[in-house]
């Protein structure tokens, strides 16, 4: 992953740069009545972190929560309305944290859910998040459109794999169809 970020926004303790990531996609069947049908669920999702490299380090960058240092790494995925009154309408956000880590204290340790700075935390960073969807609200597009371009580029590669198998089956063939050219000869 590159270090560059797509979008940066100054916050009272700090920083938080954003990079639009390809969505997710989920498909599943949906019923109703009787008739069961094909859904597909499609969530955009963009990367937050404090850390200008992207490795969720406070000494490259933090915000501060009552005069503490603290990094936010992060993957974050825009719910639908509907996903958002399910889930009681709070957020219309979710989290998939990332490997280095969603909240990270100064010493690099994961804030606990219980603690006192998680939720001021977890404000923060939506806060940029709602800011960034009402500002840029073209970001759901460039996530699905990656999404997209993946599965085509993916596809595309199967399908010139199958041909250069297919054109390496007829060119076996072809030495078979001349030996058999040979016996009739």
């Amino acid at each position: 992953m590159s270090n560059e970020h797509d979008f940066e926004y100054e916050i009272a303790g700090g920083k938080i740069y954003l990079r639009v990531l390809m969505a997710t996609r989920r498909t599943f069947q949906r019923w109703d009545g009787d008739a069961s049908f094909p859904a597909e669920e499609i969530k955009p999702r963009v990367l937050a972190s404090t850390d200008p490299e992207w490795k969720g380090s406070v000494d490259l960058g933090f915000v501060k929560v009552r005069g503490r240092m603290y990094a936010i790494e992060q993957i974050s995925m825009r719910l639908g309305e509907a996903e958002t009154r399910r889930r009681g309408g709070a957020s219309h956000w979710t989290h998939e944290t990332t490997y280095v880590g969603g909240y990270l204290n100064d010493r690099g340790s994961k804030v606990s859910y219980q603690a006192k700075a998680w939720s001021s935390l977890e404000a923060i960073e939506r806060e940029v998040l709602d800011r960034f969807h009402d500002e840029r609200p073209e970001w759901v597009k460039d996530s699905t459109r990656k999404l997209f371009e993946y599965e085509r580029n993916h596809l595309t590669g199967k399908a010139k794999t199958k041909r250069e198998e297919a054109d390496e089956h007829d060119a076996a063939a072809a030495k078979w169809q001349a030996r058999i050219d040979e016996l009739d000869a």
